[in-house]
């Protein structure tokens, strides 16, 4: 759940719930490759019914034909994209989905939407930035965008995943174990 993506720890005390009591009236843009993106769609969902004002960045030819029908913002430049967000969430480029030519080259989509901190700058000065991994390095974000220990949720938002989906799967096993003990 996009919720909860930062444990608190001695750099600082924070999750999106530090800045509101809910995520009512947070603004926070999904950048890259909506179209081909389970996480946006879902995402979309679960922060408008959270209460969440939701943007979404990128290429006209990453988005949905249906994008208009998500009651979100679309946009197809990262300055108005990002203006006054308080969350960034980056997506990879799924290339494994793509039929075809959807960007002119890498490098040129990292030019415009790929996150640095010059992008970045158009964002709330405490924005968060997210991203469900895995993370293309130098294609969807800059590495020292991605490792900024005050700004970045992304290591624990990852960390967090891989521990929700352990006790859905240990939900869903209901705790059966196979005939060496493990977990079946």
């Amino acid at each position: 759940m996009p919720a909860t993506v930062r444990m608190n720890t001695p750099r600082r005390p924070s999750s999106i719930f530090t800045r509101s009591a809910n995520l009512q009236g947070l603004l926070v843009a999904i950048c890259g490759d909506i179209m081909h993106s389970r996480v946006a769609r879902s995402n979309i969902h679960l922060l408008q019914i959270m209460g969440a004002r939701v943007r979404v960045v990128g290429p006209p030819t990453l988005m949905p034909t249906d994008i208009d029908k998500m009651g979100v913002e679309v946009h197809y430049g990262m300055r108005s994209g990002l203006k006054d967000v308080d969350i960034v969430m980056m997506l990879r480029l799924q290339t494994e989905r793509m039929q075809g030519s959807f960007v002119p080259s890498i490098s040129e989509y990292f030019r415009f939407f790929g996150l640095d901190h010059e992008k970045l700058k158009f964002a709330k000065p405490d924005a968060l930035i997210m991203h469900p991994g895995p993370m293309n390095r130098g294609v969807e974000i800059d590495s020292e965008v991605a490792d900024d220990l005050d700004r970045s949720v992304i290591h624990e938002q990852v960390e967090m995943g891989v521990a929700v989906r352990m006790a859905c799967l240990e939900a869903l096993i209901g705790g059966r174990r196979n005939s060496l003990g493990a977990v079946a």
